[in-house]
């Protein structure tokens, strides 16, 4: 089996929360540290961040109800709810006050952001994330960059991804390019850019054939009606032959960190 396959579904989880862990190191927060971490999921990062020094208090913005139970309960089994602090919120109209962050954080959630809320709102949580950070706080993105297509299969990656889904609204890789922008209309001066990836990236043919239908079923239950996938069945006929040969890239494999100082800061 080529060496690029996780041997299971647990290696590949575990080698993601390392990176993760990796790019929480690599902000190193400073002790005392008022942190918002934003698009949180099921609040993996903001528990990794509270993980870093016992004086370090995070806050954590979700409004998928299901993550929020979910991270909960991870934050409760790591007896981290006195440092911890995890809401329901709109991102995008948040009700904090202006400058009321030393970091504003992020790991990953923005091709679900594309999906659940749209791609032109990616501009309005840029400028809340803006408002709420204080003046030379820190601004910290890490995002899923888009697939180089430099080989025949990282090409039928791509259009396998984009065969899943019907509709046109969809989750969505953004390339680097998009964030710098962001940075710079922002008022963000980018200090910082780091890569950091998993030592394998593809899902083998079973885990590949167990991840879609599972996607098929479930991602239906949090993604909204405008979202609408291909069956299980139908990606099969298309792609049986290259999933047996190939399996699926784990797009949670390589991960680009902007760290960035806010220096056009909202007047209090």
């Amino acid at each position: 089996m080529d060496s690029k396959f996780y041997e299971s579904d647990r290696e590949r989880w575990n080698e993601i929360d390392k990176a993760r862990k990796k790019v929480a190191k690599h902000l190193k927060v400073p002790r005392g540290s008022r942190v918002l971490d934003v698009l949180v999921g099921e609040g993996d990062f903001a528990r990794t961040i509270a993980k870093s020094s016992k004086e370090t208090r995070a806050t954590a913005g979700e409004i998928l109800i299901s993550d929020i139970k979910e991270a909960k309960r991870r934050i409760k089994q790591d007896e981290l709810t006195d440092r911890v602090e995890l809401l329901r919120m709109d991102v995008t109209h948040m009700a904090f006050t202006n400058n009321s962050f030393d970091y504003v954080v992020n790991f990953t959630g923005w091709h679900d952001f594309t999906a659940i809320s749209g791609e032109d709102l990616v501009d309005q949580l840029f400028s809340e994330m803006v408002r709420v950070l204080k003046k030379n706080g820190i601004l910290a993105v890490t995002f899923i960059p888009t697939l180089e297509l430099t080989d025949k299969v990282s090409r039928k990656d791509k259009e396998l991804q984009e065969y899943m889904y019907k509709s046109r609204k969809r989750p969505k890789l953004f390339h680097e390019n998009f964030f710098l922008q962001m940075f710079e209309e922002h008022g963000i001066k980018l200090l910082e850019k780091s890569r950091f990836e998993t030592p394998k990236s593809r899902l083998q043919p079973q885990d590949a054939k167990k991840f879609l239908k599972w996607a098929c079923t479930n991602y239906k239950n949090f993604y909204p009606p405008e979202v609408e996938m291909k069956s299980y069945e139908e990606i099969l006929e298309k792609f049986r032959e290259f999933i047996e040969k190939h399996g699926i890239r784990e797009w949670k494999s390589n991960f680009v960190l902007l760290i960035g100082k806010n220096i056009d800061v909202q007047a209090p």
